[in-house]
């Protein structure tokens, strides 16, 4: 590997000499430059010398290279590594000398730059459609959204603490999903708060005092239980009513089924999931005044209303009964208690 590339480096060398000595004949030749006998007679010398050795070195590297084709094939994967290290080490010289984006462009893709991973890299090009795209979203007057997500995130990771990594390394997408979901549930929240503010209806402010409750059961039995899916879509019902403006609706629309999809995938986990679905449960309670399922009083208004939903339905195949308290409620149950003590 060394030997090819300093072979390479002394071909490179060569070649530069035999041709830097043509130049000094030819030139003497046409009456350009004229050399004395003495320079003349040691440049074709030379010439000679240097012609010799590139043959010399052309064998030997071709030599290595046919012993040796795996050795090249890391030093093009390395100069490659480098090259592009290059790259994007200088993206932050090349953003700001760019002269045919905006100067908020650039900052913009600047700071994108620095929030990224370390591991993470994007092309310019990439960076500044990125940028364009936070700048037309007005993302950066949003600071303190951005507080807040980075507080979800602190407290999803302080929850967090005894999960086991290694045995859910699927999930690791959940690190992220589930922090922007529940700002996403906040941010919902404040809207509709402040939507019943402005239309001075106090009394139902008063009365509001987040999202109804919800229960494990409907997720685990979810495609087995028709009372499940009924209970879903009430609890879906009943929140999009809350909504005001149909922007909230079709917000409350998106979260759901982002909500639903995490649920279902935490769920397939099973146990080993328990500590993200206590975490996750958590922070909905903290963030989006979730009512808590762990009360039994919770438990059984829910489960009248969705009585009294199943008893408008007719079904051929219904399922005579289903298990409320789950796996996972028991795990959250005793988790909460050893909190409290």
């Amino acid at each position: 590997m060394n030997s090819i590339i300093a072979l390479e480096e002394l071909i490179k060398k060569n070649e530069e000499r035999i041709n830097l000595q043509r130049r000094q004949l030819a030139d003497h030749e046409s009456g350009v430059n004229k050399l004395s006998r003495v320079m003349k007679a040691s440049t074709e010398t030379n010439l000679e010398e240097a012609m010799e050795l590139l043959a010399k070195y052309k064998s030997m590297l071709e030599e290595l290279m046919k012993q040796d084709i795996k050795e090249l094939e890391e030093k093009e994967r390395l100069e490659a590594a480098i090259k592009r290290k290059k790259y994007f080490e200088n993206q932050k010289i090349r953003i700001k000398n760019n002269k045919e984006k905006s100067n908020d462009q650039k900052l913009e893709a600047m700071m994108i730059i620095d929030e990224l991973p370390s591991d993470i890299n994007f092309e310019d090009e990439e960076l500044f459609e990125i940028a364009s795209k936070a700048i037309e979203l007005n993302i950066r007057t949003h600071k303190e959204l951005h507080k807040k997500l980075a507080e979800i995130r602190k407290k999803f990771q302080d929850l967090l603490k005894d999960a086991k990594d290694e045995k859910i390394n699927d999930l690791g997408m959940l690190n992220y999903q589930i922090p922007i979901l529940v700002l996403h549930c906040f941010v919902l929240l404040s809207n509709i708060k402040e939507n019943k503010e402005e239309e001075n209806k106090e009394e139902e402010l008063r009365k509001f005092s987040g999202f109804p409750k919800y229960e494990d059961w409907w997720i685990n039995e979810l495609w087995s239980s028709h009372q499940a899916y009924l209970a879903l879509y009430k609890w879906k019902s009943i929140i999009t009513a809350l909504c005001i403006t149909s922007e909230q609706k079709r917000s409350w629309s998106v979260i759901f089924n982002n909500w639903i999809f995490i649920k279902k995938m935490l769920n397939s986990k099973g146990e080993l999931a328990f500590e993200y679905n206590y975490a996750f449960d958590s922070l909905m309670m903290t963030y989006a005044d979730i009512e808590e399922e762990l009360s039994n009083k919770n438990l059984l208004a829910m489960e009248s209303i969705v009585n009294k939903i199943i008893k408008k339905e007719d079904f051929i195949t219904v399922k005579k009964s289903h298990n409320i308290m789950t796996p996972y409620l028991k795990f959250k149950i005793a988790k909460t208690k050893d909190s409290e003590n």
